[in-house]
């Protein structure tokens, strides 16, 4: 990402106030793609650019405060459903907007594959914003803290479709090539526990994830996904299998090769319950 200073003429309205850092970067991809649910899986032309923002700044006390938004998102930046904003210091970072919730930053989701995802079939299902479960993206805040390798998470979203407010909170812990989080979430009668683990041996990277929900009608439901990434050279393979909460089975392979200059060439294959997606193609990082 290439900063471009916008801000230098804060520097002659008020002495001694350090001048904000504007960031503008972005992603594309171009390739193509077979997806069986759109057009009965014809081959697509795939093509997208995104232009992003981020702006940081830091007061005479030693507060930092940003933001980070997407062009294509700016109306949504005005009702903090896109976008978001921080504040940092000794106390933790506080983040506003389009943030994901304690236990889904904290956990997060298997590897996934392809261009475009071919499907996200490595996703989880959280409670908190942006989630499959009935609720819209909606303005959300989460406040996270690390002290050396352990830190601590708590989240809150505005108003889910019935009125309820979805709330988190989450751990997680690193030592050298290990890392864990668990977190809790809840948004009305639903409570959903998750927990992962990631470790590195050598080139491979191994993650599992897990996640049980309660309804609130005494049923549990389990979603569970792994994934294996392996690094040779300027190739990644990646391959993931994971179950969602209604039994549907589904898994992938990718492979990506680093063209330098954040230029990748990426395939990916994925199938859930004989859904099948596949794509190809160059994706680009400015």
């Amino acid at each position: 990402m290439k900063k471009v200073l916008l801000a230098s003429t804060a520097l002659v309205l008020s002495a001694g106030v350090a001048a904000a850092d504007v960031s503008v970067g972005g992603d594309g991809r171009i390739g193509i793609t077979s997806y069986d649910a759109v057009n009965d899986g014809d081959l697509t032309l795939e093509s997208r650019i995104r232009i992003s923002f981020s702006a940081s700044g830091e007061t005479d006390a030693g507060l930092a405060f940003g933001g980070s938004i997407r062009a294509d998102n700016a109306g949504g930046g005005a009702s903090g459903t896109d976008g978001s904003v921080f504040i940092e210091g000794s106390f933790g970072k506080l983040t506003v907007g389009d943030t994901s919730g304690a236990p889904e930053a904290a956990v997060g989701d298997a590897s996934g594959v392809g261009l475009t995802g071919v499907g996200d079939f490595s996703e989880l299902t959280y409670l908190s914003n942006n989630t499959g479960l009935g609720a819209d993206a909606r303005e959300a805040a989460r406040w996270d803290y690390t002290t050396g390798d352990l830190g601590l998470h708590v989240s809150t979203d505005n108003f889910g479709p019935a009125g309820d407010n979805a709330y988190g909170v989450a751990v997680t812990y690193s030592a050298g090539d290990f890392s864990f989080g668990a977190g809790y979430e809840e948004l009305g009668d639903l409570e959903h526990l998750a927990a992962g683990v990631t470790a590195a041996f050598g080139d491979a990277t191994v993650k599992v994830v897990y996640g049980t929900l309660d309804n609130g009608a005494f049923t549990d439901d389990d979603q569970y996904a792994a994934s294996l990434d392996y690094v040779s050279g300027a190739t990644t393979l990646t391959v993931f299998g994971r179950k969602n909460f209604d039994g549907d089975n589904a898994f992938g392979v990718g492979v990506a090769y680093d063209l330098g200059g954040g230029a990748s060439l990426k395939a990916g294959y994925a199938d859930q319950e004989d859904v099948t997606n596949y794509d190809f193609g160059i994706s680009m990082s400015f």
